[in-house]
């Protein structure tokens, strides 16, 4: 593997940490508010606004790197699963290439709304006042690069190794943990 498949694959595996870190701390989060609002009469200002724009936000975007990297989307096969493997491998490399083009198509534009909403400073109202929610619109521009750079490697693993490539550059789930303890 390159060095630069390496820092990739570190980089995904951040972003897949981080949302599941995202993801506890909005149990967390959610936890403490409803003990609050329950026991105490004292709810946390700003809990759905918060989740609603930062944790979720978090766990939507930055696994999806890694479910690109394993192969673990949602995948519809009953015309190609027949196909001898090369020919699939044709295939899977032309849906990659496409894929990459929409996907830099998304990121550029998640990118200029992020842009501009960060100079707009973008708030929303909550009840104790206004949260700035302009940093949750740089996740999603990270969750797309993310995958955009995953997706990439799958179509340059495609068009330059063919079906070996595309073997080689897809980390199943299993796989992913194999050698660090």
């Amino acid at each position: 593997m390159t060095a630069i498949g390496k820092i990739l694959d570190r980089l995904v595996d951040v972003l897949m940490w981080i949302g599941c870190l995202a993801s506890a701390l909005m149990m967390v989060h959610i936890a403490v508010d409803v003990f609050c609002r329950n026991v105490l009469n004292a709810p946390l200002d700003g809990t759905l606004e918060i989740v609603s724009s930062y944790y979720m936000v978090t766990i939507a975007f930055f696994p999806l790197a890694y479910v690109s990297r394993s192969g673990g989307q949602i995948l519809v096969d009953l015309f190609t699963s027949q196909m001898p493997r090369r020919p699939r491998a044709r295939l899977d490399t032309v849906v990659y290439v496409a894929t990459a083009i929409y996907l830099a198509l998304f990121l550029w534009r998640s990118y200029v709304t992020a842009l501009a909403k960060t100079r707009q400073g973008e708030v929303w109202e909550s009840a104790g006042g206004f949260l700035s929610v302009w940093p949750s619109r740089w996740i999603v521009v990270v969750g797309m690069a993310g995958m955009l750079l995953v997706t990439l490697r799958l179509a340059i693993a495609g068009l330059a190794r063919g079906a070996d490539g595309l073997e080689a550059a897809l980390r199943k789930p299993d796989d992913v943990f194999e050698g660090q303890e």
